[in-house]
């Protein structure tokens, strides 16, 4: 399990008891990555109501304290991948804010230089926004970077809009798109 450390997110600092540890912890199914999320989060049970050819075989959970505040899946096809099944705590929740960000940034890192394709569905705000913080994030519909057309489709069927396909890139995409 990889570890980090990381203040800016624990209730800890404020009554002065130390900075939060922060680790990323990788599940090799999805029963194991609902479980303990639903085990940490019992008032946001995870739900995911994906078709077969959007199935997600591995996932990353990130961890505050010992408590699960976010997951993401992936599957790795080789020339490609496909992200799915983010969730995380909302900002208002204690431990929440900024694990959304940290979790597909980890997961991009994950499968390398590649193509990332990923469909947007919003379940804590409205889902424009929602859309409009992953194409700020690198995402986008322009240019389809050799990801199966069959599969592109599929996504457009699903998603309209609401999808689009990354590729890793220096620190100087984010700056531009505004996120540092």
């Amino acid at each position: 399990m990889e570890s980090q450390q990381r203040g800016s997110i624990s209730s800890k600092q404020h009554t002065g008891e130390g900075m939060a540890k922060v680790e990323f912890k990788e599940v090799s199914n999805t029963q194991d990555a609902a479980f303990l999320w639903d085990r940490d989060n019992p008032d946001d049970k995870f739900s995911r109501n994906a078709p077969s050819w959007y199935d997600v075989d591995k996932w990353v959970l990130r961890l505050v304290d010992g408590e699960v505040v976010g997951m993401a899946g992936y599957t790795d096809m080789g020339d490609y991948a496909i992200f799915g099944g983010l969730k995380a705590r909302a900002k208002e929740k204690p431990k929440g804010g900024g694990n959304w960000k940290a979790l597909l940034d980890y997961r991009k890192n994950k499968v390398g230089n590649k193509p990332k394709i990923a469909g947007f569905r919003a379940t804590k705000m409205p889902q424009d926004k929602w859309t409009a913080m992953n194409e700020r994030a690198g995402y986008q519909r322009e240019n389809m970077m050799d990801i199966p057309e069959e599969l592109v489709d599929k996504f457009r069927q699903r998603y309209g809009d609401d999808w689009g396909i990354m590729k890793n890139a220096s620190w100087f995409f984010p700056l531009m798109r505004g996120l540092i």
